[in-house]
């Protein structure tokens, strides 16, 4: 079995192209739009978070991690900065990142800097009419972040097995045991699940799913994550 180290580079190389990816746009779209997923924050406030998360890991910041003061500290530190600024910090922490190996809560860095910065590339894309993150990454996402997460939550929370169909999607997708006959199955986009799985669903939108049973268990165990400010609909 790979050690958490061991999957770092991976986590790394997606990590980057969303740094990457979110330069591009901020280069051309209005960094002052406000982002409906993160209420009161615009833009610019998102990738200031995402910057300064990047150098807290490099500078083995940790303490309060993902707390309110810690993210608020990310976005103030970069009030007076341009995005096309801010972004450029973020490259530069991104090649020091590299050599961080902390490891949190039993997975490496770049995992964690990547499951939240590709939740926020799709919060920005949303924000500013720029399409989709790439299907590739958002299944990438759901397998090896967000799914394992939620696979543990679920277990704790003895729950039957979820059988996932995406109809847009090349395969299907478990949260529990793979094959399991007492399986509970929905069908729904794999977008939709990735959006709800990093809480940017309702409860109530995850309920108009296609179930072939009660959604109400995987809502009371954590589907969508209970943000709570997720009870408007969001689009995105």
């Amino acid at each position: 079995m790979a050690t958490p180290l061991a999957t770092a580079p991976r986590y790394l190389g997606a990590y980057t192209a969303v740094q990457e990816r979110l330069a591009d746009l901020v280069g051309t779209h209005d960094c002052d739009a406000p982002v409906p997923a993160c209420p009161g924050w615009r833009v610019h406030d998102v990738i200031a978070h995402l910057t300064g998360l990047c150098e807290d890991w490099v500078n083995g910041r940790l303490d309060g991690y993902a707390s309110e003061d810690w993210t608020a500290n990310q976005v103030s530190r970069f009030a007076g900065r341009t995005c096309e600024d801010i972004v450029q910090i973020w490259a530069d922490a991104i090649i020091r990142f590299s050599g961080v190996d902390g490891v949190l809560l039993g997975a490496p860095a770049a995992r964690w800097a990547f499951g939240d910065a590709v939740v926020h590339e799709a919060d920005v894309r949303g924000a500013i009419a720029a399409g989709r993150v790439p299907d590739d990454t958002v299944l990438f996402g759901l397998h090896d972040t967000m799914g394992r997460w939620h696979r543990e939550i679920l277990s704790r929370a003895d729950v039957p097995s979820l059988h996932v169909r995406p109809p847009d999607a090349r395969q299907d997708w478990w949260l529990g045991t793979a094959e399991d006959p007492t399986a509970v199955v929905v069908t729904v986009p794999i977008y939709e699940v990735f959006r709800a799985l990093a809480g940017r669903r309702s409860a109530d939108q995850v309920r108009k799913w296609e179930w072939s049973a009660d959604p109400e268990p995987f809502i009371d165990a954590g589907l969508p994550y209970p943000f709570r400010w997720a009870s408007a609909p969001l689009s995105d």
